[in-house]
């Protein structure tokens, strides 16, 4: 009987270096369909608030969301196991999420309480699983131990956030901000100890990453949906704003994975490279999703519906969105393991990120009508599709069966 419940109820045991599975689950797949739920809340408040206020909720909100799924995608790199136990703890999760997105949408003000204790139970449960997985694996006790402290602190700090006088006063906020920086350095102090327990390469993190940006991406098709669907009278001049909304969308999904998500980190664990990496994805998926908020405005809506001056405020969020998201690729592309052979030359490839996201900022300052904004974008994101495709078949990949 005992032998048949270890069977179902595993205790975490460290991925060796040998094990190099990098194929997905359906579980994990499962997961991610409840931060589908909280990015496209998060995302629809931030289309309703095209302002500073706007941006300002959805870095307080996407911040502790993202670093939610980083903990556990990171922690089911190292200690993922088949078993009951492993779905139980990913159930506990779900439960976390759902209740983070209840209450994402007005997280910063009339729901604060139930998001910062949602927050709280879901790192809760996380940071359970990191003392777990060091109890029963004493090599990984200098990380873990670490986290443990980390995060409870951090936890401790939520809660207590929740329950000042005035849960969305300066000194509330204040509270989890500074939690969010404890837990976001903690892994800084463990980098040396990562490096000797956690010998393993990346097995799932590209792919898992990879499908997150996904997600985010998903939320410019439903941008663009919904200006479309919010269109009252349909013409010529709408259906362009459509396919060029689409095109913006494509566009990001495009460079991102013929030149960062097809590659892979340079993958030593405990490394400040992997650690850019990791980090560097969050300013990128927060400017793909003020990008696809952002989409609805452009599409179909009127701008006169917008309040005040919230045109100007879409138009600094959809080029901003798009610089931020070029710029992040542009860090991103040294953290990636060289291509035999170069396509483009890293410092090309760079310095084109880096211009076109200048020219993106520059695009609001002309005051050009919205659908033209899209225009420019698109013809921004033609420059890297086509340097990208003629590098491609002026390579030895051109002959391949690799078509990614």
């Amino acid at each position: 009987m005992i032998r048949n419940f270890r069977r179902w109820w595993m205790t975490p045991a460290l991925h060796g270096p040998d094990d190099t599975a990098k194929r997905v689950t359906w579980l994990e797949l499962f997961y991610d369909l409840v931060f589908v739920v909280v990015i496209s809340r998060l995302a629809h408040h931030l289309g309703m608030h095209p302002d500073v206020g706007g941006l300002q909720s959805l870095v307080l909100l996407f911040v502790p969301v993202w670093w939610v799924w980083v903990s556990g995608t990171y922690y089911n790199e190292r200690f993922e196991t088949f078993d009951l136990s492993f779905r139980f703890f990913t159930f506990l999760q779900m439960l976390a999420v759902a209740a983070i997105a209840a209450t994402a949408e007005d997280g910063t003000g009339r729901t604060v309480q139930g998001f910062a204790l949602s927050y709280a139970f879901a790192r809760l449960i996380l940071t359970l699983m990191w003392w777990r997985a060091g109890r029963h694996n004493a090599s990984v006790r200098p990380v873990t131990n670490v986290y443990v402290a980390g995060f409870t602190v951090s936890i401790a700090l939520w809660i207590l956030s929740a329950f000042v006088p005035g849960p969305a006063t300066p000194l509330a906020t204040t509270l989890r901000v500074l939690g969010l920086l404890i837990e976001l350095g903690v892994p800084l102090l463990t980098l040396r100890h990562q490096r000797q327990v956690f010998l393993g390469s990346a097995r799932k993190l590209p792919e898992r990453f990879g499908l997150f940006v996904i997600i985010v991406l998903g939320e410019s098709l439903v941008g663009v949906t919904n200006g479309l669907a919010d269109t009252e009278i349909f013409s010529g001049t709408v259906l362009l704003r459509f396919f060029l909304g689409m095109l913006v969308g494509f566009g990001l999904w495009w460079v991102y994975f013929d030149n960062i998500g097809r590659r892979e980190p340079r993958s030593q664990a405990g490394s400040l490279t992997l650690l850019f990496w990791v980090y560097l994805h969050l300013p990128l998926v927060m400017g793909i999703a003020a990008v696809g908020a952002m989409l609805a405005h452009v599409v179909g809506l009127p701008v006169a519906e917008l309040h005040g001056g919230a045109e100007e405020g879409v138009r600094w969020l959809l080029a901003g969105g798009f610089a931020l998201s070029y710029l992040c690729m542009a860090g991103l592309e040294p953290t990636l393991e060289p291509e035999e052979p170069v396509l483009v030359p890293l410092l090309v490839s760079v310095s084109l990120r880096v211009a076109t996201a200048l020219v993106a900022l520059l695009l609001p300052l002309l005051h050009v009508a919205l659908p033209w904004m899209l225009a420019g974008l698109v013809a921004l994101h033609l420059v890297h599709m086509i340097v990208g495709v003629r590098a491609w078949f002026a390579s030895d990949h051109a002959g391949r069966n690799d078509v990614h």
